[in-house]
């Protein structure tokens, strides 16, 4: 006569093929479970030598949409067997692979999205009683379905670690949105992803308690307030540079100390040229280096390309300044 056990996987739920992943923890199949209404497709996690039964009992109990529906739970032979809705969509982790492969990264809006989620659902369960406390949170477990709706996957703790606390869930948090943002880990957890989204990582990243969130809704809160700030213009959307030190800004003054430069310098006016080639190269100097230790105390990464090309576009102003002047102005006056 077929155990118990046997009859779960041959008459209930079934396996379709091999394992899609197995590890000396974990076995996973597709099943088609044929114990459900409608005899939908489904998920098997063998959980080996853990016995979970009651953690899993409870999520299917709550039946809470943070998580994928659970057809059944059990334990056998020292095994945890739970069966989960078959879900549609990657996990974070595959999505991240995807954007490293073809280069690219989460647009803040997308970014944005899921990590509301995931903040309102960590709210939600560590406010139940007793509380839900997801202690393998990790892009892996992070799911995106198909309609962009976010699901907590394998709430089984590592028992080699300490069990997470609320520190520790900001410190993921905000290693996985600034990967979202950049494509990169923040490095030794400091934030260099020069996004709107910035202050919110850094103190997702704080080390000192005191300086942390509190809370998952101030989180949530700081999240929608930089969503909704107005940010004019490209330089201080990306790294929160002051007007006085944008290209905009200065460039027009440097570039009227140039025509003028120039015009005393094509009208033989030597004193008033070297006063102002005085003037102008001070002048950028001073703007140079203010701009780039501002960069610096930030601690924002950018390439030597996006750094020079502002300056080579205002270059190409001054040429163009330089030939209006001398050969279109000072000739009419003369």
């Amino acid at each position: 006569m077929a155990s118990e056990k046997e009859l779960f996987v041959t008459k209930q739920y079934v396996p379709t093929g091999e394992p899609i992943s197995q590890n000396d923890h974990t076995l996973i199949y597709k099943v088609r479970c044929l114990a459900e209404p409608g005899h939908p497709d489904g998920i098997l996690k063998i959980y080996r030598k853990q016995n979970i039964q009651k953690l899993y009992s409870q999520l299917k109990i709550l039946d809470y949409s943070e998580w994928p529906h659970i057809y059944s739970v059990k334990y056998f032979d020292d095994s945890t067997l739970v069966v989960e809705e078959f879900l549609k969509g990657s996990t974070l982790a595959e999505l991240l692979e995807r954007n490293k492969i073809r280069g690219t990264t989460f647009s803040e809006e997308d970014a944005y999205h899921i990590m509301e989620q995931v903040c309102r659902y960590i709210e939600e369960l560590m406010g139940l009683q007793p509380q839900i406390i997801h202690h393998n949170l990790k892009p892996s477990n992070i799911f995106v379905t198909s309609t962009g709706r976010v699901k907590f996957l394998d709430f089984v703790p590592d028992y080699k670690k300490k069990r997470t606390s609320l520190g520790g869930i900001l410190n993921i948090l905000g290693s996985i949105f600034h990967e979202m943002l950049t494509g990169k880990k923040p490095e030794k957890q400091k934030c260099t992803c020069g996004k709107r989204y910035e202050s919110v990582i850094r103190k997702c990243l704080e080390k000192n308690p005191e300086k942390q969130y509190q809370n998952m809704k101030e989180v949530e809160s700081d999240l929608e307030y930089a969503r909704n700030q107005v940010i004019e213009e490209e330089e201080r959307e990306s790294i929160g540079m002051p007007y006085t030190l944008t290209l905009p800004f200065q460039g027009i003054i440097l570039s009227f100390e140039w025509i003028l430069l120039v015009f005393f310098h094509e009208t033989d006016n030597l004193p008033s040229c070297i006063l102002f080639v005085l003037i102008f190269f001070i002048h950028l100097g001073c703007f140079t280096l203010r701009r780039h230790s501002y960069i610096s105390k930030r601690e924002v990464s950018i390439g030597a390309a996006r750094a020079l090309l502002p300056f080579l576009a205002l270059g190409a102003v001054f040429v163009c300044l330089y030939f209006a002047v001398a050969f279109l102005i000072v000739p009419t006056m003369a």
